[in-house]
């Protein structure tokens, strides 16, 4: 669709979906109309955009999609970014790699534990709890649990003997914490933040998981994994090397869409002079004639 910007004449995607009787017109990033059958007069201003949109798309087609590529403005384009274009500091690829043979020097040591009690659970995570926050000094394991975790423990708190091993196995067959968040150890209003997860032996997962979900808390996660490597606990990490990767600036940012990682690109000297050219640019989504 054809529209002028600070006097500048540029084109914008339009998307014109029908579902069941109404049809809806989306305009990227600007907003989406709703149009139903009714006895109202379609107001001037609306009439106009689509009038517009039907005049243009001849000279789309007269010009074989060229009009579209010269005025579509890159702030309505979508694209790649790696993050280290954009980051303000991203890890020095030889501690990336340091930190990937010492996940991988752990593991081979092949270590394993049985079942645990809730004191080895808490313990465990207080161990992370140290390496990741300053705030954890002087805390007990459950202080500290309380103080970052989800707080919904699914009455895993509610164990009377924190040491025993089979009230707490107990408790994890039980299944009424299904639902809950006993394992969110540090707490994210997006997604997820930081889970630590018990050995489960009945399952053939003899070691603890950490996993994250919100880069966020990417270098809390770090910190977490080397501790409990320090620790010769035994642990996987399965987001450690997508963690890495994201620090590292090695991992890809969507430009100007909806993701967990995303860049906007603005239209200004600036920008293009610091990240166009580092950008990927997909291909433009042009009308094809029948």
């Amino acid at each position: 669709m054809p529209v002028r910007r600070s006097g500048r004449r540029i084109s914008i995607p339009l998307w014109i979906m029908k579902y069941k009787q109404d049809f809806y017109a989306n305009f990227r990033f600007l907003g989406m109309l709703k149009i139903s059958k009714g006895k109202e007069e379609v107001r001037e201003e609306y009439k106009t955009i689509f009038e517009e949109a039907i005049r243009f798309s001849s000279v789309i087609k007269a010009t074989k999609g060229e009009i579209v590529k010269k005025t579509a403005p890159y702030d309505f384009r979508i694209g790649k970014v790696k993050g280290k274009y954009i980051m303000d500091e991203v890890m020095p690829k030889r501690e990336k790699a340091r930190l990937s043979n010492l996940y991988e020097k752990h593991q081979g040591k092949n270590l394993e534990i049985a079942d645990i009690s809730l004191n080895d659970y808490l313990n465990t995570a207080a161990v992370c709890y140290r390496a990741a926050y300053e705030k954890a000094r002087g805390l007990s394991p459950l202080e500290m649990y309380n103080r970052w975790a989800d707080g919904r423990h699914g009455g895993m708190l509610d164990i009377k003997d924190f040491d025993s091993k089979e009230e707490f196995i107990g408790w994890k067959k039980g299944g009424k914490w299904v639902g809950s968040h006993p394992y969110e150890i540090v707490f994210s209003w997006h997604r997820h933040g930081i889970h630590l997860y018990p050995p489960d032996v009945d399952y053939g997962k003899p070691r603890y998981s950490l996993r994250v979900t919100n880069y966020a808390y990417a270098p809390d996660f770090i910190r977490m994994a080397k501790a409990l490597i320090k620790n010769r606990i035994p642990f996987q990490a399965r987001d450690l090397q997508d963690v890495l990767d994201f620090l590292s600036g090695e991992k890809y940012w969507t430009v100007n869409d909806y993701d967990d990682l995303r860049f906007l690109y603005i239209p200004s000297r600036e920008y293009k002079n610091l990240y166009f050219k580092h950008i990927e640019w997909k291909e433009l989504k042009i009308v094809r004639f029948k």
